[in-house]
C-alpha cells in the first residue's frame, strides 16, 4: 500500500495543500497460498454500513483516520471529558499512517518522474534503459 502512494504522491495533491488527508479503499484477493494480490485502489471507497461487521469496522476506521491525521494538529480534550465522544471499538488504534508527505516525500524528490505512467521510474528501470541506449549507440 505504501508503494502505491509513493508511486503517485506527486500527483495526489498537486497544489500541495497543507493539513489535508484522504482515505483510500484497497481491494485485495488472497490466493490458495494465502498470498495477497492488490486488485484496485479506490479514491472514493464505499463507506456503506450494509452489514453488522461493516457497521463496526467503518466507523472505527474513520475514527482512527481522524486520530492519525487530525489529532496531532488539534489534540482532543483530556480523557474524562472526551470518553463519551469516542466510538467504543476505537479505544485502541489498529490503523497506521502509510505515507506522510513531510517525512516520506523527501526520499522521493531525488527520483525522476515518468509522466507517461504518472509514477516513479525505479532505479533498475533507469539502469536497464541506459544499457539499451548504449547498445543502440554502439550499433
Amino acid at each position: 500500500m505504501t508503494d502505491t502512494i509513493k508511486a503517485v504522491s506527486r500527483k495526489l495533491d498537486p497544489n500541495r495543500r497543507h493539513c489535508t488527508f484522504e482515505i483510500f479503499g484497497y481491494d485485495f484477493m488472497i490466493d490458495e497460498d494465502l498470498k495477497p494480490w492488490l486488485i484496485e485502489v479506490n479514491t472514493n471507497p464505499c463507506l456503506e454500513l450494509s452489514s453488522p461487521l461493516l457497521g463496526r469496522l467503518i466507523p472505527a476506521m474513520v475514527e482512527n483516520a481522524v486520530k492519525i491525521a487530525i489529532d496531532p494538529l488539534f489534540p482532543p480534550p483530556p480523557w474524562p471529558n472526551s470518553k463519551k465522544h469516542t466510538i467504543p471499538d476505537c479505544i485502541e488504534n489498529k490503523f497506521e499512517l502509510v505515507f506522510n508527505e513531510l517525512t516520506d516525500a523527501a526520499e522521493l524528490k531525488n527520483l525522476p518522474i515518468d509522466d507517461t505512467m504518472n509514477g516513479i521510474i525505479e532505479e533498475e528501470e533507469m539502469e536497464d534503459e541506459g544499457s539499451e541506449d548504449e547498445e543502440e549507440e554502439n550499433n
